[in-house]
């Protein structure tokens, strides 16, 4: 088991979380916005579902603090994982600047949701206001997937990962 890869096994709740917390927050301000609230309205009455107003804020807050406690493990084990290959390879490898250019933008989403949490958790309700609307939709989820999309570039592109346990597997038969 040690010689398996950690971080692809840490990495889906914090990008699960951050995708869901764009979207409630997205819903939130269109729902409340005096020009979208009445489109939304109707949308969710044609589909019979019955929302408490105060629930998307409450929900967009609680998987914040999601991110910031799932996103702790694949930044350690990313760290882990990508530190050997800079001291290998230095910073001059195509594999080592997707590397570095995957965890930056990992740690700008991960930052924004930090903000959003300290910013919202005084605030009645947990409603966000416009810089937080703007930071979880336009900021943290468009770094997120960029950086999802850079990871798999590391692994299928670069092989990062691939192939570890080979050895060992060999040694058993």
């Amino acid at each position: 088991m040690s010689s398996h890869p950690k971080h692809p096994a840490t990495v889906h709740f914090p990008i699960t979380f951050i995708t869901l917390t764009g979207f409630l927050d997205l819903f939130h301000i269109t729902a409340t916005s005096p020009s979208t609230a009445p489109l939304i309205a109707s949308a969710l009455k044609t589909l019979e579902i019955q929302i408490p107003q105060g629930t998307i804020p409450h929900l967009s807050y609680y998987t914040t603090v999601l991110i910031l406690i799932t996103s702790v493990p694949a930044m350690i084990s990313g760290a882990a994982e990508l530190m050997p290959l800079i001291k290998r390879d230095g910073l001059g490898s195509r594999k080592a600047q997707t590397g570095v250019l995957h965890a930056v933008f990992n740690d700008l989403a991960t930052f924004g949701a930090a903000y959003n949490w300290w910013s919202r958790r005084a605030v009645v309700g947990f409603e966000p206001n416009a810089t937080n609307v703007f930071i979880s939709t336009a900021l943290a989820l468009p770094a997120c997937l960029f950086a999802t999309y850079l990871g798999g570039a590391l692994v299928y592109t670069y092989g990062m990962g691939v192939g570890r346990g080979r050895s060992q597997a060999k040694k058993a038969q």
